[in-house]
């Protein structure tokens, strides 16, 4: 397949054949079906990152997402990293033990709230975060490199617009969809 002068294929170029195994899963429903799409996207993107993080680190996708949240964010409680990921508490409470006996992370009391703790990596921790986070970064650099950076631009805004709809629908409560 021949490359743009970016070094990128051309918009849509081979899309269709490199979905593979997805392509009959992508067309049970026609581009109408954006969130139906997102979710199959999603699951791709899942299951490529638990591979690639279990290869680099031995890690599972959810301790790696509690060890990147903390190198982004610094010390934080469980519950206030489940919230920044949105990822089920019972989910990082168990990467947290797990991350926690492997050495990477380190806690301490919360002074605010005795009923928590505070998460910190430790210097084994970030040194797992700073070895595995480039290749983290290009690894996304590679799944968005068919998008020009104007392109880039624009899904991610319209990304931004549907979660925050979205959002608006989640506080409303799932009965506001009826009123559609």
């Amino acid at each position: 397949m021949a490359k743009a002068a970016t070094g990128r294929r051309p918009a849509g170029a081979g899309a269709e054949e490199d979905l593979g195994t997805f392509s009959s899963a992508w067309g049970v429903f026609g581009p109408e079906h954006v969130p139906y799409r997102m979710l199959l996207l999603a699951k791709i993107l899942d299951r490529l990152a638990t591979r690639h993080v279990r290869a680099l680190a031995g890690l599972s996708l959810p301790e790696w997402r509690v060890i990147a949240h903390l190198a982004v964010m610094g010390e934080q409680s469980a519950s206030a990293l489940s919230s920044a990921a949105l990822i089920d508490r019972a989910e990082v409470s168990r990467a947290v033990a797990l991350l926690t006996r492997k050495g990477m992370i380190g806690k301490r009391p919360n002074v605010r709230n005795r009923r928590s703790q505070l998460l910190h990596l430790t210097p084994e921790g970030q040194a797992v975060f700073d070895r595995v986070h480039d290749r983290r970064r290009r690894f996304f650099q590679m799944i968005t490199s068919d998008l020009d950076e104007k392109e880039l631009a624009v899904f991610d805004a319209l990304l931004l617009r549907m979660a925050c709809r979205a959002g608006q629908i989640e506080r409303a409560g799932v009965s506001a969809l009826d009123t559609l």
